[in-house]
């Protein structure tokens, strides 16, 4: 996701829209929707990251001064960003329970009148990615109402993440 992030009411559509033709192809299908559900790992934006957090973060791995993208095979600035991360106060535990209840429910309108800091605020400030969630159960909502399972969760702390799976089958 980046910025200009489009409403998510805009994302509901385009997954209705998707359902919609889907539905006209008389087979089943499978959707498949990725990314922060919820999801707020430590990670500071540059411009609002303490200072040791903002150095650590931006240590260029030539020891030169300077932006710098280091190749994608260097370990130097994960370990910077790992290190910056750890500067910062880990996020507030339970992040995103609302979403998911949303997303179990079938209540998806309910999404549409969510600003961009509420996203943030109800699920992690990189759970932006809910938008793809809220477009797959569009389409799947297209054919009718539906169940949800499979509800795991599995932290990642060594990555700073966690890992969810969450299926979901017309009733």
């Amino acid at each position: 996701m980046a910025i200009p992030l489009g409403p998510i009411a805009r994302s509901r559509a385009l997954g209705a829209a998707i359902g919609g033709f889907l539905a006209g192809l008389d087979r089943r299908v499978l959707l498949l929707a990725s990314g922060g559900l919820s999801h707020d790992p430590p990670v500071p934006t540059l411009a609002s990251a303490p200072a040791a957090a903002r150095a650590a973060s931006s240590t260029r791995t030539d020891g030169a001064r300077g932006p710098h993208r280091p190749p994608a095979t260097g370990g130097g600035r994960r370990r910077g960003i790992r290190r910056g991360c750890r500067i910062v106060p880990a996020a507030e535990p339970g992040l995103g329970r609302r979403p998911a209840g949303l997303l179990d429910t079938g209540n998806l309108a309910a999404f549409d009148g969510w600003t961009n800091d509420r996203i943030a605020a109800e699920a992690g400030n990189s759970a932006h990615e809910v938008r793809t969630w809220v477009a797959a159960f569009a389409a799947l909502a297209t054919a009718g109402p539906y169940r949800t399972g499979n509800h795991y969760y599995r932290p990642a702390p060594e990555l700073i993440a966690g890992f969810a799976i969450r299926t979901a089958v017309p009733v």
